[in-house]
């Protein structure tokens, strides 16, 4: 019986590690630049959109939805923001509360000051 708990006890902690290795990563960060991708049609209305947001380890290009909306004039760019990594989504948010989810294209180290 005891080969039998070890076991249990091993396997729970795997599933806690990839679990907690699953959960979103919340960072402060710079929005710090925000450009439109494509172009609209009259079947597609909505324009997508590339976020570059630097945190203090990564720089992201995180891409809008293709049908999504999103209002450009809510994230300045230079301003700070919460972003929120899970995997390849990613989701900002401003300081007023406006959220926009996005997928990561683009993740390149920020380099280390001299």
């Amino acid at each position: 019986m005891t080969l039998y708990k070890s076991l249990s006890l091993c396997l729970a902690g795997v599933v806690l590690s990839a679990a907690a290795l699953a959960a979103d990563l919340v960072q402060t960060a710079t929005l710090k630049d925000l450009q439109t991708v494509g172009t609209t049609s009259k079947k597609q209305k909505h324009q997508q959109y590339d976020l570059v947001v630097d945190t203090a380890s990564n720089e992201y290009v995180c891409r809008t939805k293709l049908g999504s909306s999103m209002k450009p004039t809510q994230f300045v760019v230079g301003a700070p923001l919460q972003f929120k990594v899970n995997g390849q989504s990613g989701q900002a948010t401003n300081s007023a509360g406006n959220h926009v989810k996005c997928g990561i294209v683009k993740v390149a180290a920020m380099p280390t000051p001299q």
